[in-house]
């Protein structure tokens, strides 16, 4: 069995923990996005006027056994039509690029993330905030394994190929599977 522990700085994060609560945190999400969502204008207009620094990573996922074949998902929330990788937000003074990875592929689909290793990064300001995101690459264990949380509506595998000439494919999951299968420099 691999070590599931990783160190970021000082503490040492554990993706069994997350894991374990996953259920206990979807319960709360499941219960607290009627109150988020109306507050959600309120979030975009700070975002607008203050313009604040954020950090995000996106993780794309490779099949275990064929690497040409990427996990590609549609979010619950937000945009429901382009097809994305997972991801989220992480603050880089309590944790790393790669775990705040690991963190978002165990809180997303429920799997751990394995051999995770950063390919690229861009800087944007399109959400109205100042965003540094980091692009990683890596693999599961168990494909079969993967469980829908409540921010995802669909999960497919997927050809590299095929995905990049989707025309519903979100910009920055082409820009990862180009970073991972060629045609863009990191």
């Amino acid at each position: 069995r691999p070590d599931l522990s990783h160190k970021s700085g000082s503490a040492t994060h554990s993706i069994r923990g997350y894991a374990s609560n996953m259920n206990t945190k979807r319960q709360l999400m499941r219960l607290a996005m009627p109150f988020i969502r109306p507050l959600m204008p309120l979030v975009w207009l700070y975002w607008r006027m203050m313009k604040p620094k954020t950090y995000g990573v996106k993780v794309l996922i490779t099949h275990p056994t064929a690497d040409e074949q990427v996990l590609l998902i549609r979010h619950a929330y937000g945009n429901q039509i382009l097809w994305n990788i997972p991801g989220g937000g992480y603050n880089p003074k309590r944790e790393t690029v790669l775990n705040a990875a690991r963190r978002e592929v165990c809180e997303e689909l429920g799997v751990e993330l394995v051999n995770p290793t950063t390919i690229g990064g861009y800087e944007t300001s399109e959400e109205g905030k100042r965003d540094t995101v980091s692009i990683v690459h890596g693999t599961i264990h168990t494909p079969d394994a993967i469980s829908k949380g409540q921010e995802i509506r669909e999960v497919v595998w997927e050809h590299s190929a095929v995905a990049r000439a989707r025309s519903d494919l979100a910009r920055v999951a082409r820009r990862a599977i180009g970073y991972r299968f060629g045609n863009i420099a990191p």
